[in-house]
């Protein structure tokens, strides 16, 4: 495990400041889709509130027959030997062991996996590594995070007297530090079971700081390899920059998140503007603008909501928060079930922006349930459910498109859902004879320029993951189609009008 590649020492520098702590910037030019960082994890651990079998990760109650404080599965017959001993010569009674085994103090698992690293030769200087990563204590300290930590990871490990049986100097600041080091710079990972997550740890993927306007994209194939790649053009010297949040979110969601998990306040360019880029993600309908284009934002400066166009017009903090509380409440209870989601969505859209991140979040879940749809033919969708996911495809894309103007999964994805649902719509209308042969060329052309331009960006991710199947579909379908316009252009009386 751990293994880097050498592209990161010839292609990136590790810099300090007072303001980003560590970071790292571009040595040379580089081109976009350029590879910066190829890496195998040092660790595989649960989320909190999780415990994982320490060979295959499958989530499991069961422990290792020998050691008793390592998860193993009841598929699974042994783990990494050197843990395995060093944790069966410790001198622990029944009483301690149940202890640390208690459901509760989950957090156990992910700090002695750290503190182990310490305990082999081979492995020390990862945990030197470890050790030097940003950990945030300073700002954790006596927080909520900080207390649950305290009662079941550090309280179990020091009255069972495994931390100083392991390490005669350890103290609370150490764990601390360790889980610390886990929440800021771990990777969110595909677990076993579908839709399940955990989080991987790197040596070097952790160094790029964050911005919600990132220049570089991350990528984790089924071996939990991590792939870094340039998004855009880089120039020499610049900060590479990597996203730790959801870009589809709202800029006082994604703040919170990272002040949360990260402790730190991000101030990019999108969270410094009110209208986040134009593309106005957070803003309200003022209601008291009798014309268009009245928007209410958040001024980043006082923290007020007030309206673009008239000042005057404001909305309350409290307001705010529990019309979005309730609006996401109502997007939970209508997951599923598009007719509501749809109703939701008309009913919203007099209180937000279009492009709101509630908004799109509806716009996706109903995306997501017509294609489902679409791909039943039993259904038998009429044209309108084709137009519909057209226009919500083309809506999301606009937003992406201000957001993420470089290589981008999200792009990738919807620009494929557009192209492969306005060739299917323009392959029914010419079957029932409600366009000509010539129409039918003319959209599967845009179809294919589309599905390039979505290839060439899902080309660049690992072939192991669900995007880099989607490629290799992509290419498929691609060939497939070009067959079609083939056969459409060559003359035939009976095909051409």
């Amino acid at each position: 495990m751990a293994a880097v590649t050498d592209d990161f020492a010839k292609k990136c520098q590790v810099k300090q400041n007072e303001t980003l702590g560590r970071f790292v910037i571009a040595l040379g030019n580089i081109r976009a889709g350029e590879t910066l960082l190829l890496e195998e994890p040092i660790l595989v651990l649960p989320h909190a509130g999780d415990r994982r079998c320490s060979k295959c990760f499958k989530l499991t109650e069961e422990f290792c027959r020998k050691c008793h404080l390592l998860a193993l599965c009841g598929d699974c017959s042994e783990h990494d030997e050197r843990d395995c001993k060093r944790l069966s010569d410790l001198k622990l009674s029944e009483e301690q062991v149940l202890l640390l085994q208690e459901k509760k103090h989950s957090e156990v698992q992910s700090a002695l996996k750290c503190i182990l690293l310490r305990e082999h030769l081979e492995t020390q200087p990862l945990y030197e590594e470890i050790s030097q990563m940003e950990n945030q204590l300073t700002a954790r300290r006596g927080t909520d995070i900080w207390k649950n930590n305290q009662e079941h990871a550090y309280n179990p490990l020091e009255k069972s007297g495994v931390l100083k049986q392991l390490n005669s100097e350890a103290n609370e600041d150490l764990v601390q530090g360790l889980l610390g080091m886990l929440d800021v710079n771990a990777f969110e990972i595909r677990a076993p079971e579908s839709g399940g997550s955990m989080r991987g740890l790197y040596r070097r993927a952790g160094l790029y700081p964050h911005s919600c306007m990132p220049n570089l994209v991350t990528a984790i194939d089924d071996e939990r390899r991590i792939k870094v790649y340039a998004n855009r053009f880089i120039a020499a010297g610049e900060i590479l920059y990597n996203c730790y949040t959801n870009i589809l979110l709202g800029t006082d969601e994604r703040r919170h998140i990272l002040k949360a998990g990260k402790c730190f306040d991000c101030t990019c360019s999108r969270c410094q503007d009110p209208t986040e880029l134009g593309t106005h993600m957070s803003s309200f309908v003022c209601s008291n603008c009798a014309c268009p284009g009245g928007y209410i934002v958040r001024q980043p400066e006082t923290g007020t909501w007030q309206c673009l166009m008239n000042p005057e017009h404001t909305l309350k903090q409290e307001f705010v928060a529990n019309m979005l509380e309730r609006a996401k409440e109502e997007i939970f209870h209508a997951r599923d079930d598009i007719y509501r989601l749809e109703l939701l969505l008309a009913k919203l859209s007099r209180l937000l922006h279009g492009n709101h991140y509630l908004m799109l979040d509806l716009k996706q879940n109903i995306a997501s349930i017509l294609r489902q749809i679409l791909q039943n033919m039993a259904h038998r969708p009429n044209k309108k459910v084709y137009e519909r996911k057209i226009r919500l495809c083309q809506e999301i894309l606009l937003v992406l498109k201000v957001l993420a103007p470089g290589i981008s999964r999200l792009k990738a994805i919807a620009l494929y859902e557009l192209a492969n649902t306005q060739a299917e719509l323009a392959r029914k209308l010419y079957s029932e004879q409600e366009q000509s042969a010539r129409d039918l060329l003319v959209e599967l052309d845009e179809t294919e320029v589309m599905m390039r331009e979505s290839l060439r960006m899902l080309l660049f991710e690992p072939l192991a993951t669900p995007e880099g199947q989607l490629s290799r579909n992509m290419l498929r379908e691609l060939k497939e189609l070009k067959n079609d316009i083939k056969l459409l252009q060559e003359p035939n009386d009976d095909v051409v009008h």
